[in-house]
């Protein structure tokens, strides 16, 4: 028998999945031939999906800790206790003292039902800002009015493609197959990053710069075209509100000084810059330029490069960076007219808000579809405040973030439980996912679990089966966005060019190189405040994971350029310690001679048997008007470990 559901992975594919089910058991997962973007092939995660779903290290009933240890108790008990919590929490001040921590471990639609029941329940404290991709919607939001990418097979009108710090060869494996397929039809395709990713082998031009120069390259590619009046006037002089003060800003750097800080010559600033005049040019950003604590700055500088070239809103195109194209849809699961008591705190910063907040403070913890004592900024911090407190964590294994929980519910995987897919991160295709296999042990679905809670707290609650939720929301989609749901996906929009109209969603409907509150991007970078004998620490996606999601046997390594190895007496293979103010983390030191100086490469995720994390090293800094984290703006000293 053969079940359709989507992957349920926080990526830019969302890939639609045929299951092969025999007497009740998935046997083998495969990709749907018939989505037109997914293209009937998984990323190696994907494939690997199965695994996860059946591991013998699931949690599997609930769990409750008693004296740092964990206990097996029954649904009702792990029930209950959470009900009379929130009961004694609403007698002692108000729903906002409990705080919910909704991650991206899953991407199913109904999971958002959970922040439905805290509105009901009188409102939380919410999240807000982001981990991952905040700063770059915020950049798109002020230059365009929102982020909005071409389709997919847009990328055949272009004659060059910029992948610009995307690696998507590991984090975009479709994107990649596409630009594979146009560099037959004889397009070109320029890679840039802070090292040669997997990625660079596509390349017919591939640029190394220095982490969080980007702006720099961005502008020294402006300077050039302008200089040389291959600028897109028309473009500028119709549909843009600012330009001059670029003009002007361009005209007072220098190509030393763009040289200097981004780590390249002048030819190669000249060659970015010609890559640009040859339009159409479709440029495909990454998550790992905004980074920063200049993340916001960057992505806009790449933005008024595509403009100003005049490769906004034409075929072949674009400066995509996310696809939100529901961003002015209301949610089927949110009330804010409920949430009377609702607060907010900012994603990057948790464990500061732990600490610090008293007005009321924070006496309960609800974590699902997240593990943010490996995935946020000063992880060690984290994990000791949520100890201190009620936690509450739904998922399907013991994570570090699940060892400071107080009570543990177990997940249903994405097979056992139907729902909706809608992505916003590359293509439009929204899916419905079947239920695949019944549920594993005890596991539940959130739609389960919060019908089970809302009941136990007499809320005047939309009781609802997954089922009823699904086609709701199916019903909610099809009136928002005149479609219909035929089959096991539908394409949700018809705009394979965004802004072709040049009629834009800023408030001038024009695109904007200057905002009212940060004004106009400047080059700018954040090294102002290295020690003497501090790299920085740069984290990077994984082939082999996805965030703290581990598919695969890996270990903790650094990627050191050898000249700074030298210097620090380190060699390859040698235990070393990155440490800073905010705490340490043992990796195993790995030598080349292609990554520049001055900076360690370090893959995301990690965590180790005594829960500690490559975050533990990560202070919580955050972009322009705090829209992320700024996980690539911290420096650490090395040591070699004794053993």
């Amino acid at each position: 028998m053969k079940k359709k559901t989507f992957c349920p992975l926080d990526c830019f594919d969302s890939c639609a999945i045929v299951a092969q089910v025999e007497d009740g058991k998935a046997v083998k997962l495969y990709g749907d031939k018939n989505h037109p973007i997914t293209n009937g092939f998984l990323c190696p995660k994907g494939y690997r999906l199965l695994e996860k779903v059946y591991s013998k290290e699931r949690v599997t009933t609930p769990l409750l800790r008693v004296k740092n240890e964990f206990h097996q108790i029954s649904w009702n008990q792990a029930l209950d206790m959470i009900a009379e919590q929130i009961k004694e929490i609403l007698k002692k001040y108000n729903s906002s003292a409990i705080l919910y921590y909704s991650g991206d471990g899953y991407e199913g639609y109904l999971r958002n039902i959970e922040r439905l029941f805290f509105d009901y329940l009188g409102g939380a404290t919410y999240s807000e800002g982001s981990l991952c991709w905040g700063a770059g919607l915020l950049a798109q939001k002020m230059d365009f009015g929102n982020s909005l990418c071409h389709s997919p097979f847009d990328i055949f009108n272009s004659n060059w493609i910029v992948l610009w710090g995307r690696n998507a060869l590991w984090t975009n494996l479709h994107l990649f197959y596409f630009v594979h397929m146009a560099k037959k039809q004889g397009k070109k395709v320029a890679v840039i990053d802070i090292y040669p990713t997997e990625t660079f082998k596509i390349a017919d031009i591939g640029l190394i710069i220095n982490p969080g120069s980007d702006s720099y390259l961005a502008y020294g590619a402006i300077k050039y075209i302008l200089e040389n009046g291959k600028e897109d006037r028309e473009f500028i002089e119709k549909y843009t509100v600012g330009f001059e003060k670029v003009k002007e800003i361009a005209s007072r750097l220098t190509y030393e000084e763009i040289e200097k800080r981004c780590g390249v010559n002048k030819k190669d600033i000249e060659n970015i810059a010609n890559i640009y005049i040859q339009k159409p040019v479709s440029t495909f950003i990454g998550y790992g330029p905004q980074r920063y604590t200049n993340g916001v700055n960057t992505i806009r500088t790449i933005d008024y490069l595509v403009a100003i070239s005049g490769n906004v809103g034409i075929k072949g195109g674009g400066s995509n960076f996310a696809h939100r194209f529901t961003q002015n849809i209301a949610s089927v699961f949110k009330d804010d007219t409920r949430a009377v008591n609702k607060r907010f705190y900012n994603k990057a910063k948790l464990g500061e808000y732990l600490k610090d907040q008293q007005n009321p403070p924070v006496e309960m913890v609800y974590i699902s579809a997240g593990n943010p004592v490996s995935q946020c900024p000063d992880s060690d911090l984290v994990f000791r405040e949520l100890q201190k407190r009620f936690v509450v964590v739904v998922d399907m294994f013991l994570t570090a973030t699940a060892q400071a929980a107080t009570i543990i519910l177990p997940a249903a995987s994405f097979l056992e439980k139907e729902d909706v897919f809608v992505p916003n991160m590359w293509h439009d295709y929204i899916g419905v996912s079947e239920k695949v296999i019944e549920n594993i042990g005890e596991s539940k679905s959130e739609v389960e679990i919060i019908n089970q809670l809302a009941k136990r707290l007499d809320l005047d609650f939309p009781i609802k089966s997954e089922k009823e939720w699904v086609e709701y929301v199916k019903a909610h989609f099809e009136k928002a966005l005149n479609i219909k749901f035929d089959k096991h996906f539908v394409r949700a929009t018809k705009i394979d060019v965004p802004w072709e109209d040049k009629i834009f969603a800023t408030k001038s409907k024009k695109f904007e190189f200057e905002d009212e509150k940060i004004d106009v991007a400047v080059p700018s970078i954040d090294e102002n405040k290295v020690l003497k004998n501090q790299l920085r620490l740069v984290t990077v996606h994984s082939q082999k994971t996805l965030h703290s999601q581990e598919f695969f046997e890996r270990r903790p390594v650094a990627i050191f350029n050898i000249e700074d190895a030298k210097r620090l007496g380190i060699g390859n293979g040698d235990k070393v310690l990155l440490y800073n103010g905010c705490g340490g983390f043992v990796v195993e030191a790995i030598l080349r001679q292609d990554v520049k100086r001055g900076y360690i490469i370090v893959e995301e995720g990690y965590q180790d048997q005594n829960i500690e994390t490559i975050n533990s090293c990560i202070f919580s800094k955050t972009a322009e008007m705090e829209s992320q984290a700024a996980f690539n703006s911290n420096f650490v000293f090395v040591e070699k470990v004794t053993t």
